[in-house]
């Protein structure tokens, strides 16, 4: 490995110390026991890329350190009563039992996987107060004037809410990988491929986003 995210933070799952495993279409670190219950999830929900085994491309390993720093957890635990207190407990928005969140010490099955597929697969615990009242077409507009500042924790929770990376606009006629290309903004762009950003789309003076890097 040539690169390393040199940053002593906790397990966004449980809070384990130390964790050597990042989540990069959801911007978390996670530890070996948190990690092996993501891989479960496929790559729809949780993109898992070890800290220490992989090759780290200087963006990808930039793009990681700002949504943690930003808070990119708090985007999943939002609903939580206190996501900085691992014995508080938690209500599933959707369900009448309570559950706290893990923490470090407790099982990994069942009580750590639970959390972990409610927490990513169900979205149990995310802010869905305006998203609900918003259509489509709206999520995917706020994703391409996002993509244009360097604030990747909205543009993240926008792709978390279902919005579209491939999206043209119907009025300025391109992608959000055209905009934030031809802004410079090189996270924005590793963030949307990391959600399937397709590069060859062509705007409405027929270039790609490789035509303006």
């Amino acid at each position: 490995m040539s690169r390393k995210l040199k940053i002593n933070h906790i397990c966004a799952d449980c809070g384990a110390n130390e964790p050597n495993w990042a989540s990069l279409n959801t911007g978390v670190l996670i530890c070996d026991e948190c990690s092996s219950i993501h891989r479960t999830l496929g790559r729809q929900v949780s993109q898992v890329k070890s800290l220490k085994r992989c090759f780290w491309a200087a963006t990808e390993l930039q793009m990681i350190r700002d949504l943690y720093s930003a808070g990119s957890n708090t985007i999943f635990e939002q609903n939580l009563v206190d996501a900085n207190n691992s014995s508080f407990t938690v209500s599933f928005s959707n369900q009448k039992n309570i559950r706290r969140k893990p923490c470090a010490k407790d099982a990994l099955h069942p009580t750590k996987e639970d959390f972990i597929r409610s927490k990513y697969q169900n979205l149990t615990f995310i802010n869905r107060v305006h998203s609900t009242e918003e259509t489509q077409t709206e999520i995917n507009e706020q994703l391409h004037s996002s993509v244009r500042t360097p604030n990747l924790k909205t543009s993240l929770r926008l792709l978390i809410l279902g919005a579209n990376p491939n999206f043209v606009h119907p009025e300025k006629g391109n992608t959000p990988l055209i905009v934030s290309t031809k802004c410079g903004l090189i996270l924005q762009v590793e963030l949307l491929l990391v959600y399937g950003a397709d590069p060859l789309i062509r705007d409405v003076n027929g270039k790609t986003a490789f035509d303006y890097a």
